[in-house]
C-alpha cells in the first residue's frame, strides 16, 4: 500500500493533487503545530496583474496550536471577500459558469464551520470529485502516535500497513538523513517528481504555481489529464 501524508493546504497547487492520485491513502496531517503565514491558509490565484495571494485570516491563540484547532477570523466577511475575489478574476474564464454554483456552495459550507481545516478539506474533496480521484482520506489525529517528524511518519505507515511512502521532493534532503528508519521497517521511500504543465490561462503570460482553481476554471474536465502530464 502506498500513502502520502500532507498538511491540508488552502486551494492546493496542481502537484498536490497529482500526489494524491498516485497513492492508496492520503493522510491529512492535522495534529501538528499550525504555521502562521503558510500555505495552510493562503495561496496564489492568477489575476490580470500576475499571481496574487489570498489569505484566510485566523484567530491567534496559543503559540503552539494544532492545525485541527485553528479557527477562521471573521468567516462571513472572508467568505464574501473570497467569492468577490474569485468572480473578479475568473468570471471570464471558460468554465466559470459551470463551477460557480458548486464553488459558492463548497466555500459557504467550509466558512460556516468556522474551522480552517474543515474549510480546506471541503475544498480539497470538491476538487478530488471534479478530478475523479477516489483516494481514501484519513486524518493523522485518528492514528495513535506520540512521535514527531520522521518518527510520526513511520508510525502512520506502520499503522496503515503501508509499504511505500511518497514525499514531496522538497523534503528529500531531510528524509534522506533518516532513510534507515524506513529501510528498517521495510517501507520504500519515494519522491514526487513533477514538472509544472502549461495550460490555457487567462491573462498573458502563463504563470506557474497558481492554485488548482485556476486550472479547473480554465480547462474544466481536461484538468485531470493536464495534471498527470506533469508527472515524470
Amino acid at each position: 500500500m502506498k500513502i502520502m501524508i500532507a498538511q491540508p493546504t488552502f486551494f492546493p497547487w496542481l502537484g498536490y493533487f497529482d500526489m494524491i492520485s498516485q497513492v492508496d491513502k492520503f493522510v491529512i496531517l492535522d495534529d501538528v503545530n499550525f504555521d502562521y503565514q503558510s500555505w495552510q491558509h493562503r495561496n496564489n490565484f492568477k489575476t490580470s496583474t500576475g499571481l496574487k495571494l489570498f489569505t484566510v485570516p485566523v484567530k491567534k491563540g496559543k503559540k503552539k496550536e494544532k492545525i485541527l484547532d485553528i479557527e477562521i477570523a471573521n468567516p462571513e466577511f472572508t467568505y464574501k471577500k473570497l467569492i468577490k475575489f474569485c468572480s473578479s478574476n475568473y468570471s471570464k474564464s471558460k468554465y466559470y459558469k459551470n463551477y460557480k454554483k458548486d464553488l459558492i456552495f463548497t466555500l459557504q459550507k467550509g466558512f460556516e464551520s468556522k474551522s480552517l481545516i474543515k474549510l480546506n478539506v471541503e475544498i480539497i474533496k470538491w476538487f478530488l470529485e471534479i478530478l475523479k480521484i477516489d483516494t481514501s482520506i484519513l486524518y493523522s489525529s485518528e492514528i495513535k502516535s506520540n512521535s514527531i517528524k520522521t518518527f510520526k511518519i513511520i508510525d502512520i505507515c506502520k499503522n496503515l500497513n503501508a509499504n511505500e511512502y511518497i514525499s514531496t521532493i522538497g523534503s528529500k534532503d531531510y528524509l534522506e538523513n533518516h532513510k534507515n528508519l524506513f529501510t528498517n521497517e521495510k517501507i520504500l521511500l519515494t519522491y514526487h517528481k513533477y514538472k509544472h504543465p502549461k495550460y490555457n490561462q487567462l491573462f498573458e503570460p502563463f504563470l506557474e504555481y497558481a492554485c488548482i482553481l485556476d486550472l479547473i476554471l480554465n480547462e474544466g474536465q481536461k484538468s485531470h489529464d493536464i495534471i498527470r502530464s506533469g508527472r515524470f
